[in-house]
């Protein structure tokens, strides 16, 4: 049986539309990766944690074309290895999974390149830091309005009064609970600095939206003392 011009035509149509359709399931299926830059500010900054009122520290980056800090975890960009004081640039690969855990991130970023560093500490020295075996109740903005959240009870003098923070605010320290702990940190003091949602830096203090970065940063040397508190 012959086939006429137009039902040769309309079988050409639907081949094509099912070859488009094809295509179209195949980049729907596929990971995106793209080449990126990612400014990196030497001013960490704490957020929430997600189905829960815990607090984390973490870097403040601009990833592409964002005029906006965002907050990224410390360790999330494979290969790269923050520095507290320091600013970077980077460039970066950037993943974006199809099919993303149901806990996890749209995206992963792994380190090609780092394009610049630049030191913006004001000072940095060793100093004692003690930790109270004892948990604190840490609040930070609207986040532990209606619940704090627990946190590490640090000094920098045994005669100051306790501050509570995130269970990280110390790089490379690990906290277990039931222990006082004496410990060496390079203590890293930047220029007090806050970071407006006008994507600027700005020492201006007058406007309560913005968002308070941390000019004091640590970092572990070594434990001195490990001492476990009876109960």
């Amino acid at each position: 049986m012959k086939i006429n011009r137009l039902g040769k035509f309309l079988v050409l149509i639907f081949c094509a539309i099912g070859f488009v359709s094809c295509l179209d399931d195949d980049d729907e299926t596929q990971d995106k990766v793209e080449t990126m830059e990612v400014q990196v500010s030497p001013y960490t900054q704490f957020t929430g944690v997600l189905m829960s009122n815990d607090i984390i520290e973490g870097m403040s980056v601009k990833v592409g074309s964002d005029t906006d800090y965002g907050f990224m975890g410390l360790s999330r960009i494979e290969g790269f290895n923050f520095e507290r004081g320091y600013g970077y640039k980077l460039r970066v690969l950037r993943t974006r999974l199809t099919n993303p855990p149901a806990d996890g991130d749209l995206y992963t970023y792994k380190l090609i390149k780092v394009l610049s560093k630049e030191d913006y500490a004001k000072s940095r020295t060793e100093i004692k830091l003690y930790v109270s075996s004892e948990i604190g109740e840490f609040r930070w903005g609207d986040i532990t309005e209606d619940m704090p959240s627990k946190g590490m009870k640090i000094r920098e003098n045994e005669a100051d009064d306790w501050n509570v923070g995130p269970f990280n605010r110390i790089e490379g320290f690990e906290y277990e609970k039931g222990y006082n702990y004496v410990l060496s940190v390079e203590k890293v003091v930047l220029p007090k600095m806050i970071y407006s949602t006008d994507s600027s830096l700005s020492s201006s203090e007058s406007n309560p939206s913005y968002i308070y970065l941390q000019d004091i940063q640590y970092k572990l040397l070594k434990v001195i003392t490990k001492e476990k508190v009876a109960n």
